[in-house]
């Protein structure tokens, strides 16, 4: 079966090379190179390093403050101004400093084409090496990385630049400073300008009116840009954005090029990007923030929790038992998605996350923070429907390396059972102990757990949150809180509006003994199966939706072994019964996204948008109106582990000013405000 680049969510086209007979790349649809083989890494250095300052700004970063810089690229290509900058920020910045590095490319290059290139460098082996270890799949999207223990975070835009840059501008054209406490009133933006992606002559297309609209919407007063080029026209389009433009000798045999520096306001007939038709899913203006409470230590209150502590935040974590003491106890939680061939919302999301979660926990496994196996998942095609998903994905992704498509024999030698039919395979995933996650997620000297206390009411005055218990005493005062409590979301008036399902699965464990083969893989089915744990099996999940309790069901036992049974003939051997397990309430959302982001004040939303009532289309640029500083990160659903990774990056971005890890869209998706302006449009009471 094959698809269509036109009907392919997934689609992109990779780099085109030609290769010289000196090593060095050319793109053959842009008739262009991507460096001089002979002084390519001078060249770079020259025009981007040294043009926009930034030895001398990074050694003159506050060694005692946490802070981020960032450097957003216009192409990526081979990533030699990446490994650039990444080995001047090693030799000049501060440790406690985060490099964060946006690059947006058109055409990415094929892994092995990206690993061939940078043989050219051998002094930057070492840093291209973990580069090549975490480069993104090729698909089109927004992929985050975190480099050196999240000391470098890299994001790769895979796309046409014209429309990746709209879609990170997430803020009104403002601008905000590197530090995590500097006014919250203020807009996430570069510091420095890599304008790469081709001359202008032969890729005119990504040098239009709307890549200097968002290099204007995404800079301040001392942002810098370099530029091999000296056209006019760019010239002219960053003068017009506020830059100061100088012209100044290029490298080797380019006789000019361009640099400079936002000096003043933007022109009033330059081009903008096109506003937001109304920003209900922006948190609005904040206060300043260094210290922050989270209630809940589950899987999402520790992975926000280690995602603010590495920003340099003073975080408290409240939890009314233990860390990992609900949904996210399990002792085997498995790393999967399901894929769809429909690029809505949901499926983006998943896919998303997915991805960011199998080299974020690659690396705390690789370190032994964690206790998991990356053994692989094989994901079952039974149903119809299922098998017809199958057959449209494995027309789109086939050439994909972190996802196989099985079927007969094969998955009897993937999974060590035999099995017939159609699977999924993500070779790269597998499973972990959730406890083990949240216990290495906590362990950070900026993170304090206050265990076996109750949070049952929040109250706000003008300077911070106060956080009370059953006795109405206040446990911790805050800047900034963050609800992860999961169902217990519900119990505060400020997010009493939402309408979280409570979902029961109960695991089953049995001896490993009881099968007659055993699992060298998770395979999901209708629950699924994990490998053994000294000599135990672990069985599940059931789903329920009527019953609330956590006591152990026989029922449910009896539910998981019918469909372990149902998973491969004589597989179950007789008369034996589960030896324990574990019964825990899941988080969901009505449409099975997670809900992240500001907190809104329902009132103020009503009036401000009621006009979404009449016209959905309506164009309404009113500032959103949240509590202050108050944000929540819940209903993960049976997928926390794959999701919670991604979305903590997303609430700490909210929290930092940060550009975000997702586009507009996504988190527009993923906000709790989207219910009440579902509401709003359909006319229904909030």
């Amino acid at each position: 079966m094959t698809t269509s680049q036109h009907d392919n969510p997934y689609s992109i086209h990779c780099a085109n090379l030609q290769w010289g007979d000196d090593g060095a790349p050319r793109a053959a649809d842009y008739g262009d190179i991507y460096f001089s083989q002979e002084s390519g890494i001078d060249e770079s250095r020259h025009v981007f390093l040294n043009h926009n300052n930034l030895a001398e700004r990074w050694c003159a970063l506050d060694r005692e403050s946490t802070g981020r810089f960032t450097i957003i690229e216009t192409g990526f290509g081979t990533g030699l101004n990446f490994l650039l900058a990444w080995q001047l920020w090693q030799q000049t910045a501060p440790k406690n400093w985060q490099l964060h590095y946006i690059s947006v490319e058109k055409h990415p290059l094929k892994a092995e084409d990206l690993r061939r290139a940078q043989t050219s460098w051998p002094e930057l082996a070492s840093l291209a090496a973990i580069l090549q270890y975490n480069y993104p799949p090729l698909l089109l999207g927004q992929h985050r990385r975190l480099l050196n223990s999240a000391q470098v975070c890299l994001d790769l835009l895979f796309g046409d630049a014209l429309n990746c840059f709209p879609a990170l501008l997430d803020a009104p054209n403002s601008v905000v400073a590197a530090e995590p406490n500097a006014d919250a009133t203020q807009t996430p933006c570069a510091n420095a300008w890599f304008l790469d992606g081709f001359s202008p002559a032969t890729n005119p297309d990504m040098w239009h009116d709307t890549l200097f609209a968002c290099i204007g919407a995404l800079s301040r007063e001392g942002t810098t840009f370099a530029t091999f080029t000296s056209a006019g026209f760019v010239k002219r389009g960053l003068r017009a954005q506020g830059f100061s433009v100088a012209k100044v000798s290029g490298f080797g045999r380019k006789r000019d090029m361009l640099r400079g520096t936002v000096t003043h306001s933007v022109a009033s007939d330059a081009p903008r990007p096109a506003p937001v038709a109304v920003p209900w899913h922006r948190p609005a203006a904040q206060l300043p923030t260094k210290h922050i409470a989270i209630i809940g230590a589950g899987l999402a209150g520790c992975s926000t929790a280690m995602a603010l502590a590495q920003r340099g935040y003073k975080v408290t974590v409240i939890e009314r038992d233990t860390p990992a003491s609900g949904a996210s106890g399990n002792p085997q939680g498995i790393l999967y998605t399901k894929l769809s061939a429909d690029p809505g919302d949901l499926n983006q999301f998943t896919l998303a996350s997915f991805l960011f979660s199998l080299a974020h926990y690659r690396e705390q496994l690789d370190q032994k923070w964690v206790t998991g196996e990356l053994c692989g998942v094989l994901q079952l095609a039974k149903t119809q429907k299922e098998i017809s998903q199958f057959l449209k994905l494995k027309g789109i992704l086939e050439d994909q390396d972190w996802l196989q498509f099985l079927s007969g024999d094969e998955l009897h030698r993937c999974s060590g059972i035999a099995l017939d039919g159609q699977g999924f395979f993500y070779p790269q995933a597998g499973w972990l102990s959730p406890p083990s996650v949240c216990a290495a997620l906590l362990d950070h000297p900026n993170i304090k757990l206050v265990n076996h206390t109750s949070a049952l009411r929040l109250e706000h005055n003008d300077l911070n949150w106060q956080i009370l218990d059953e006795q109405q005493q206040c446990v911790v005062r805050a800047d900034t809180v963050v609800i992860a409590n999961s169902n217990d979301a519900t119990h505060f008036a400020q997010t009493a509006y939402l309408l979280l399902k409570s979902i029961r699965g109960q695991l089953s464990y049995l001896a490993e003994a009881s099968l007659s083969q055993s699992p060298q893989c998770v395979i999901c089915h209708e629950g699924y199966l994990a490998p053994p744990i000294n000599g135990q099996l672990c069985v599940g999940a059931s789903f329920d939706l009527i019953n609330k309790g956590n006591e152990l069901r026989s029922a449910d036992h009896d539910w998981n072994l019918e469909q372990l049974s149902a998973l491969a003939p004589n597989l179950v051997r007789p008369g034996i019964s589960p030896i324990g397990g574990r019964a825990a309430l899941r988080c969901a959302s009505p449409d099975y996204m997670p809900i992240v982001g500001a907190v809104p004040q329902i009132a103020n939303f009503a009036e401000n948008y009621k006009a979404l009532g009449k016209d959905a289309r309506s164009k309404i640029p009113i500032a959103a109106a949240n509590y202050p500083n108050l944000y929540i990160n819940v209903a993960h659903g049976s997928r926390g582990l794959t999701s919670t990774p991604l979305c903590a990056e997303l609430l700490a971005s909210y929290i930092g000013n940060e550009i975000r890890p997702l586009p507009r869209q996504l988190c527009q998706a993923l906000s709790p405000a989207r219910f009440i302006i579902r509401k709003l449009i359909r006319k229904q009471a909030l």
